[in-house]
């Protein structure tokens, strides 16, 4: 069964009811009985439906699901084999917790709470745990949106992408967007943008293509195409970052 899309922001996937959102207030205002709440706008899941086209991900790595509506919709969407899921929350939301305990296809999610995405250690040992010495077809990143912490979580899985898989970072453009409330001020203050970790991963795709042989921007989501090429010990993306045959990775590119 495919997405059976509702009125307003409601849609429905294998029987379980989804809802996305149309305003970042929406996060906290929409009410779990209406159905799970995705952390997405419709034009995110949108680029989601036409970069996944033709593909089957079966080991998934999903990092930041807040409310846990998108851990469900991958699932019952893209129907993994094993979809592990991060989060920095110390519980599931009530919605999310019905879910794992009543779906069908639920099983396949492996969820951990408390986790930061920018523990290595925590990373390494759930990746041993869940997936052995298999390689992941499919990273989602919607979790912290800051730049240290996103870039190392970039470094350290990016590597254990499989050739062809995909790796995704949403909401790279916090800090170019029009923000007439101050939501992203508030939320980021002096946090250097997102974009930084975009423009090296574009920038060393020219580089190393063998390595990042693809890079799809849409306005809130990236899409990062795994290469054949080898990572080396201790990747670090900045350091396949040039201009001009000089290393500019690592500093930030809108400090003025």
């Amino acid at each position: 069964m495919g997405i059976i899309w509702g009125e307003g922001n409601r849609f429905e996937l294998n029987g379980i009811r989804f809802q996305f959102i149309g305003q970042l207030r929406e996060l906290f205002a929409l009410k779990e009985e209406d159905g799970l709440v995705l952390g997405k706008w419709r034009r995110v899941l949108d680029a989601y439906i036409d970069a996944m086209s033709g593909l089957s991900p079966q080991n998934i790595f999903e990092l930041g699901i807040f409310r846990g509506g998108s851990a469900a919709f991958f699932n019952e969407w893209l129907n993994p084999e094993k979809l592990v899921a991060i989060d920095y929350m110390q519980a599931p939301t009530d919605g999310f917790k019905a879910y794992l305990e009543s779906a069908p296809n639920a099983g396949r999610i492996r969820p951990y709470f408390g986790i930061d995405q920018a523990d290595k250690q925590k990373l390494g040992s759930i990746c041993s745990r869940e997936f052995g010495d298999a390689l992941l077809d499919l990273v989602i990143d919607d979790a912290s949106h800051l730049l240290d912490k996103t870039k190392t979580s970039f470094n350290f899985l990016f590597p254990r992408v499989k050739a062809g898989g995909l790796y995704v970072i949403e909401d790279w453009s916090w800090a170019h967007m029009d923000d007439p409330d101050g939501v992203f001020r508030q939320r980021f203050h002096a946090e250097p943008a997102m974009s930084n970790l975009v423009i090296e991963i574009m920038l060393a795709s020219a580089r190393r293509p063998d390595l990042i042989p693809e890079v799809r921007v849409f306005p809130s989501c990236a899409f990062i195409r795994r290469g054949e090429g080898e990572t080396g010990e201790d990747f670090d993306i900045s350091r396949e970052s040039f201009h001009r045959g000089l290393p500019i990775g690592g500093s930030d590119l809108f400090d003025r």
